[in-house]
């Protein structure tokens, strides 16, 4: 039996170059905020991993564009070579210590990390389920963690959605053993795992990053090992 290879998917993807990178602007938030949307309730729900409440609750207000990454320029579009408003998946990276979440997320901790001791973050990526299969989302976990090792970085983590997890195992991300259980505002939790992906022989050092310390909007549970 064939195992699936989402870096061989993206590579050949990337080698057809129907699809083209652009930096995304504060003019495009409308448009990706419903296409995370759109990405959850087409892909995400039946799958198993949440219910439609867990989704109600948290589009919006966990799953949702963080401004902070438009305005560092970290955040990115993918999009067909000919038609650059559509938005075919959408993801970011940050040298800034909060891992995952939209602008109303708890736990936003805007501080810069030291790429020397710390690992910068996979953000968000997301993508539209009329283009899902195509090796579009690893495409662009592969693009943001380029450009994080531009900048110094070698060491990389995510907060993954449950579906997620098996495919950044695949591309090379282990769970930590650390998680987080975000509540939100209709009462309904959200986990979240957390991940890395740290080349051979480094540690990091100056202390643990992670999603933040939950005493801001809304709350954060944190989870230990399973």
């Amino acid at each position: 039996m064939t195992h699936h290879d989402p870096i061989a998917d993206a590579k050949a993807q990337e080698a057809t170059q129907n699809f083209t990178f652009r930096t995304a602007t504060v003019e495009d938030l409308p448009a990706i905020n419903a296409m995370i949307e759109e990405s959850l309730r087409g892909l995400a729900l039946g799958t198993g991993f949440y219910t439609q409440a867990e989704l109600d609750g948290s589009i919006g207000y966990l799953f949702g564009a963080d401004t902070l990454l438009i305005h560092d320029q970290t955040y990115f579009i993918l999009h067909p070579t000919s038609s650059p408003s559509t938005i075919s998946a959408c993801g970011g990276w940050s040298f800034r210590r909060t891992l995952y979440g939209a602008d109303t997320a708890p736990g936003r901790m805007p501080e810069s990390r030291d790429p020397l001791k710390e690992r910068a973050s996979i953000r968000a990526i997301f993508t539209h389920p009329s283009f899902a299969r195509k090796g579009l989302g690893t495409m662009m976990m592969r693009y943001c963690e380029a450009r994080a090792r531009e900048r110094g970085f070698r060491g990389l983590e995510m907060g993954s959605t449950l579906p997620g997890v098996a495919l950044y195992e695949k591309c090379g991300y282990v769970k930590s053993g650390k998680g987080d259980r975000v509540v939100c505002p209709n009462g309904e939790g959200i986990r979240i795992v957390h991940m890395v992906k740290d080349p051979e022989g480094w540690v990091p050092g100056g202390g643990e990053t992670g999603g933040g310390d939950g005493e801001k909007v809304g709350r954060l549970d944190r989870l230990g090992a399973e």
